[in-house]
């Protein structure tokens, strides 16, 4: 690779698809894949399920995730960090946007918008048991859903994933930046 690495910010709701679709983007040799949701799973070991986060525990997480992808870019490797955005103001995407800019690390910004019944379809097919209370569910992708609308996600940030296979928005949307870097983008 010649060109400087650059980072692909990938977010949306709990089940729109971030992790198959970051994991689409780094079988390509140039790419790696950091999932915050990876160091939630430490931090939270041993809570409850669906306890909520703190800020305290929020800035330890984007630190150590900042910390990945500065790793992962001097060693010359494009990265795709895939996070849920879960409130308004979306703070992960501020603080990595944030910290991404004074780092001077190139980034392109993507949102994947399925409808709420899309992220439903999406979590009978993973079968998580977590996911099994669906009325639940529902109620946390609409409140997620609702989250987009944030004047901090700028409209050409979001892909509406409702009715196109992941491999479709893949090969659509973020292929081309895959490939040919964030010429013009």
């Amino acid at each position: 690779m010649k060109r400087r690495p650059h980072v692909l910010l990938l977010a949306g709701p709990g089940g729109a698809g971030k992790t198959s679709t970051a994991a689409r983007i780094a079988r390509h040799p140039d790419w790696e894949q950091v999932s915050e949701d990876d160091y939630w799973v430490k931090i939270k070991e041993g809570h409850p399920w669906g306890e909520l986060r703190t800020p305290k525990e929020e800035r330890i997480v984007q630190d150590e995730v900042v910390r990945r992808v500065i790793e992962l870019v001097a060693g010359k490797r494009n990265v795709v960090l895939e996070f849920i955005i879960y409130e308004d103001p979306p703070h992960p995407l501020l603080n990595y946007r944030n910290a991404l800019t004074s780092l001077g690390i190139p980034f392109i910004t993507r949102i994947l918008s399925p409808s709420a019944d899309e992220v439903l379809r999406r979590m009978k097919m993973r079968g998580r048991r977590r996911d099994a209370d669906l009325e639940k569910r529902r109620a946390q992708a609409e409140q997620q859903l609702r989250c987009l609308a944030s004047p901090h996600i700028q409209h050409d940030w979001v892909i509406d994933t409702s009715d196109i296979p992941l491999e479709d928005v893949y090969a659509t949307h973020l292929q081309p930046i895959v490939e040919d870097g964030f010429k013009g983008r």
